[in-house]
Formats: C-alpha cells, sequence, structure tokens
C-alpha cells in the first residue's frame, strides 16, 4: 500500500498534468488555425490583435489563447513545478498579510516561472463566469514587463511586474466535478489574471489588487471571490519569496521500476519540489495542539471571572507572514513566516495544557 506521501504525490502529478494539458491546448487551437506565432509576439512585441482574422475565433478568444499559450512556452522553458502540501496550504490560508512592498517579490527569481499545485486542491468561491463554488488547482507566476506589457521569465532584470494566473476548476451544484465539453477529454478550466507590482517603491495591499481587478470589468467595489483569489495569491507568493521558506526536492525513488507497459505518458516537469511538507504538518499539529488547550483551560475555569480582576489564558498567538529588511541602508527585503507561538509558555502543565488562567489586579 502506498505512502501519504506517494499518494499527495501522485495526486500532485494528476493536478498538474490537467492544468498543462488546458495550456497546451490552448497553444495547439491557435496552431491549428494559422495564429501559432502569436504567442511569441506577448513575449517579444510585434502584432496588434485587432488586425488577427476572425472567422474562427473571435478577438476575445483570440486574447485569451493567446495569454495561456504565452504563459505554457514560457513555463515548458524550465517546467519547475512546486507541490503544495495540503497542511500547509489550509495553514497559510490563515496567515495575515498587511501592507507589502513591491521588490519583495523580485525574489521569485529564485524559482523562474514556478507553478505551484495543490495537491489536495481547497475548495472557494469562483471569480468568473456565473460563480458557484471550484476547486484551487495551481497558481502559475510569470513576469512582465510594462508599458509594453508583455510576459517574460521572473528572472528578467527588465521585469516590473508579476503576473498571476489563478487556474481553478469548476464543480457542478453536488460538488462533483463538471463534465467535459463535447469532444474534449477533461473539463474547462478557469483562470483570473492578475498583476503584483514588483517595483522599488511600490506598496499596496491584498484589498489594492482586488479592487483593480474589479475596476477592469466594470465594478466598483470587489466581490469577496476576487478579495479570496487574490489574497490566496498573495500569502502563497510571499512565502515564496522568503529565503527561508521550506521548499525542497523530493528523495529518489525508492524499490523497482515501473514496468515499460505501465510508466506514465506525461512529460514529468525539470523541477519538481516540494513546498511545505516538512512545516505543514508541525502548524497543523500546533494549532491543534492549541485548540485542545482552550477547550481543556475553558472546561476547568467553567466560565467563571475573577471578580475585581480579568482572567488571561495562556493561548497560542495566530502566525502570520513580516516583511524583513537587511542590506546597506535596509534596501533590501525578505519575508518571515512567524510560525504560532505560545504566550507565557512557562505557564503550561506537564501535560502541555493551559491553566487555568491568570488573576491580574484591576488599576
Amino acid at each position: 500500500m502506498a505512502s501519504k506521501d506517494v499518494e499527495l504525490g501522485r495526486a500532485t502529478a494528476a493536478v498538474a498534468e490537467k492544468v498543462v494539458a488546458e495550456l497546451t491546448a490552448a497553444n495547439r487551437v491557435l496552431q491549428s488555425v494559422g495564429l501559432g506565432e502569436v504567442p511569441d509576439y506577448a513575449i517579444n512585441g510585434g502584432v496588434v490583435l485587432s488586425t488577427v482574422p476572425q472567422e474562427i475565433l473571435s478577438l476575445s478568444e483570440v486574447r485569451q489563447m493567446t495569454t495561456l499559450a504565452a504563459l505554457w512556452r514560457l513555463w515548458a522553458k524550465g517546467k519547475n513545478v512546486a507541490a503544495m502540501h495540503p497542511d500547509m496550504a489550509s495553514e497559510l490560508a490563515t496567515y495575515r498579510l498587511g501592507t507589502l512592498p513591491g521588490q519583495l517579490f523580485r525574489n521569485l527569481a529564485r524559482y523562474v516561472n514556478l507553478m505551484v499545485v495543490f495537491a489536495e486542491p481547497p475548495t472557494m468561491e469562483l471569480n468568473a463566469g456565473g460563480g458557484g463554488r471550484g476547486r484551487l488547482l495551481a497558481i502559475l507566476f510569470s513576469g512582465r514587463r510594462t508599458p509594453d506589457k508583455l510576459l517574460c521569465l521572473t528572472s528578467d532584470h527588465r521585469m516590473d511586474e508579476i503576473a498571476v494566473a489563478v487556474i481553478c476548476e469548476p464543480l457542478a451544484e453536488d460538488g462533483s466535478p463538471l463534465s467535459p465539453p463535447p469532444g474534449g477529454t477533461t473539463p474547462l478550466l478557469e483562470f483570473c489574471h492578475l498583476t503584483i507590482p514588483a517595483r522599488t517603491g511600490d506598496k499596496f495591499t491584498a484589498e489594492d489588487l482586488a479592487l483593480r481587478i474589479a475596476r477592469k470589468g466594470g465594478r466598483t467595489a470587489p466581490t469577496d471571490a476576487q478579495c479570496a483569489i487574490v489574497t490566496r495569491a498573495l500569502q502563497v507568493a510571499v512565502y515564496l519569496c522568503s529565503s527561508k521558506a521550506d521548499i525542497a526536492s523530493p528523495p529518489p525513488p525508492r524499490g523497482k521500476a515501473a514496468k515499460p507497459g505501465k510508466q506514465r505518458r506525461w512529460n514529468k516537469p525539470d523541477t519538481f519540489l516540494r513546498l511545505g511538507w516538512r512545516l505543514g504538518p508541525r502548524l497543523k499539529a500546533a494549532r491543534v495542539r492549541a485548540q485542545e488547550a482552550r477547550r481543556s483551560a475553558a472546561q476547568r475555569a467553567g466560565g467563571n471571572g475573577a471578580a475585581g480582576g480579568w482572567r488571561q489564558y495562556t493561548h497560542l498567538r495566530a502566525g502570520h507572514m513580516k516583511i524583513v529588511w537587511y542590506g546597506p541602508g535596509k534596501t533590501l527585503s525578505d519575508s518571515r513566516l512567524i510560525e504560532p507561538y505560545w504566550v507565557s509558555e512557562d505557564l503550561l502543565d506537564a501535560d502541555g495544557e493551559a491553566p487555568e488562567g491568570i488573576i491580574r489586579p484591576v488599576r
């Protein structure tokens, strides 16, 4: 029987294969109608899409497929994939973000045009189409140059924005995956595109980026789904920018190789990384212990306060992302994941449980 890690690895490969298939399909469609060179123009410049014939595809379809095909061509230069551990994904989603400096995201050059794939895709509200629920499959990071808005590698020194594609799979009302369209083999995926400023001096919040998406759609305020998508993308991006992020290559395979007839035909990425496979389970275990300690302390306290004072329980302070400045004149930035930690840890009993509380006089 396969171990949990092996099962998660297989699930990640299946999700990544589905995303790559959608990107390559856009590339094939453009080539089939004689527009195979258009994605290169989205990278190098040199064409106006309004001049493209629209007998087969509409202008909006050509634009969408051009972006997807260009993203795939850039990603294919390195084929970097990071598998996000389910525990890391759930814990990272609870971490708070404040005002972020744009230059921090230039650290994404460490992993060129990385595709972060969720081993167990979380469910969230979709942004486009008719809304509804969907599964967050992957987040693809690329670079972008302005004012021409040309796509590039995240390691390109000319990059001044991060182009982010949040890739989701719509679900039916009963929570099951939608059926593939006629003639297709996989359901159509939904792509939400946003850009993250990466210039020195840029400062913004998740709400600022969500508002930018809303205004492009003609709205004066972002929807809850837009805010959730932007926040999730930024949480992942900020953590990837940390020089101490839990990112490692998987161990070499053990045991016998698969028989030739049973090998997977998917073109494995050149770089397959594990994201949060060590830290994620540890953070989840700490949160579970904190919840149990709070319940135990509340039961012992019986819900009674102390007259003339207030009761403060030993508790686990929530984790968050912190921006650290360093270097000459504090001009370089890095991110740090501050793990949850105990307040008044010395008051925990031998079983690691919180006491009833601390009585302090009123001042």
